[in-house]
């Protein structure tokens, strides 16, 4: 990837973020949710939604036998994550913007599209918050793919699955290609995005 193409994709990751109400870096003792922050959470009310994800923790032996473990400081770090209240229902909905020209046609050749390793990775976030979302009885989860398109309509462009991991009950991601001039108004006009809109 040139310099370029990674600016750009950092902006459009940057402007996503702001304009679908990221909530990775709230205190989850602030997040609006369907019921009050759980017990096993209360005592963290003060850590931020990005810090519940694991860090891998690596295991090894000292000279003299004992055991000990080393914990990693990277982690997944998912783009962004949306708490919407749609009528009587909460949706946790995990994004990852793209800024990729994918071509998903009936008639021709696919191409244009995100790598395997950022489909595993929304499977992966999603089983991440699982224990959050369910401690909250948040019913609904999402995964989707944000890609920037010319026109001025949000396209329901499609999903992508992986079938070992759909048949672990996880979602699969959907594809939505939104329109780069509305999103980069809502920008500088310091506005949100309607997620109702994305019909997810």
């Amino acid at each position: 990837m040139s310099g370029t193409v990674i600016f750009i994709n950092l902006v459009w990751e940057k402007v996503c973020a702001e304009v679908m109400d990221n909530q990775l870096q709230k205190p989850i003792g602030g997040l609006r949710l369907p019921v009050p922050l759980a017990e096993q959470y209360r005592a963290m009310r003060h850590k931020k939604l990005i810090d519940l994800i694991d860090k891998p923790q690596w295991s090894g032996s000292a000279p003299n036998g004992e055991p000990f473990v080393k914990q990693a400081e990277d982690t997944l770090i998912p783009d962004l994550i949306s708490i919407v209240h749609v009528d009587e229902d909460y949706q946790f909905i995990i994004f990852d913007a793209k800024y990729y020209n994918i071509q998903l046609e009936h008639n021709k050749k696919l191409r244009g599209q995100p790598g395997i390793e950022s489909v595993t990775k929304q499977y992966l976030y999603q089983l991440a918050y699982q224990p959050f979302v369910e401690a909250h009885q948040i019913r609904t989860v999402r995964n989707c793919f944000l890609m920037p398109t010319a026109g001025s309509e949000v396209v329901e462009k499609g999903i992508v699955s992986l079938n070992m991991l759909q048949s672990l009950g996880l979602q699969d991601i959907q594809i939505r290609l939104m329109p780069a001039s509305t999103m980069y108004k809502h920008y500088v006009d310091n506005t949100k995005f309607n997620l109702q809109s994305l019909n997810l």
